[in-house]
This record gives structure tokens, C-alpha cells and sequence, in this order.
């Protein structure tokens, strides 16, 4: 069997015994209670107030401030989500709309091809309009390179230097 922890030894039971029960004189009492008792007892209002916490003005406005600050960081962070998503629906609701716009041209396009052949226009202009095939003593080319010229002025009075130079030699 393991040794007990104590070796033994009982314990002190008139620890656990009322106050009231046999004291000794004054001056004893306290000589034996300072020397025999290690507890150190305290006054409720002195152990509530050291026990209290200390508050600074400085750091509760810091924090206070801080929390304001980070409190309004959030809530544009969650506004401009709101906004974005609100655009972009907007965006998408164009985007259908646009799509739908151009199925309708498609759709129309063909429909006007259909109706509007190439013979039909042909038709319709030499009958109704009374237009007719051009031949080839009709067409006229126009050439637009030849005979052009460019020619540089200058109307600043003053030369470049090659003119200089060319003025020096009498060329």
C-alpha cells in the first residue's frame, strides 16, 4: 500500500472551530494568531476597489473612436456591395433587353431580304422610276494621281538651311 502524503500526522482541527470557543488574553491571541495564521484578511470595500479596474479616458475614446471607425468601414464596405449588385442587375437587364433589340433586327432583316430581291429592285427601277442599265459609253473614268503636284510655301520670310547654304555657293 502507498505511504501516506501526511506521513501520519492528524490534522489541526481547532483551525475549523468557532471563534467563540475558549480565546486567550488579547495580547496572546494576537501574537499567536500573527504567528500561527498566514492568511491575510482584507476589508470588503478595500478588496473591491483594489480589484476594480483602472479606466483611462484616453484609451476608452481610442477605442471607442476605433469601433466608430471600423463600425463605418464595414457598413460602406456592405453599402458599395449593394450598389454593385444593384448595377449589375441593371446591367444585366440591359444586356437582355440589347440582345432582344438584335434578335428583332435579325428577324426584321430577313424578312426585308425576303421581300426585296434583286430582280425586284431591278424591276421596280426601270418601271416605276424609269432608270436604265449604264453601258460603256456612259461610264467615265476619273483618274486622281496624275497630274498632281505638290508644292511647298513658306510665307514666313525665312529659309531653311539648305536655301542658306545654296544662296552661300550661288546655285
Amino acid at each position: 500500500m502507498a505511504g501516506n502524503k501526511n506521513n501520519g500526522l492528524a490534522y489541526d482541527l481547532s483551525l475549523f472551530e468557532p471563534e467563540a470557543a475558549a480565546k486567550p488574553s488579547g495580547e496572546e491571541q494576537t501574537s499567536k494568531t500573527k504567528a500561527d495564521s498566514k492568511v491575510i484578511r482584507l476589508e470588503t470595500e478595500e478588496f473591491s476597489r483594489s480589484q476594480r479596474r483602472k479606466r483611462n479616458p484616453i484609451v476608452i475614446l481610442s477605442v471607442s473612436l476605433l469601433t466608430l471607425v471600423f463600425a463605418a468601414v464595414f457598413s460602406l464596405i456592405v453599402y458599395n456591395y449593394v450598389v454593385i449588385n444593384e448595377l449589375n442587375e441593371q446591367i444585366l437587364d440591359a444586356n437582355g433587353v440589347i440582345a432582344n433589340q438584335q434578335n428583332l433586327e435579325a428577324q426584321y432583316q430577313l424578312k426585308i431580304d425576303r421581300k426585296l430581291t434583286d430582280q425586284k429592285v431591278q424591276e421596280y427601277a426601270e418601271q416605276k422610276l424609269g432608270m436604265v442599265h449604264a453601258n460603256s459609253a456612259q461610264k467615265q473614268f476619273v483618274s486622281l494621281t496624275d497630274g498632281d503636284k505638290g508644292e511647298v510655301l513658306r510665307g514666313d520670310g525665312r529659309q531653311s538651311f539648305l536655301g542658306n547654304l545654296a544662296k552661300v555657293f550661288h546655285i
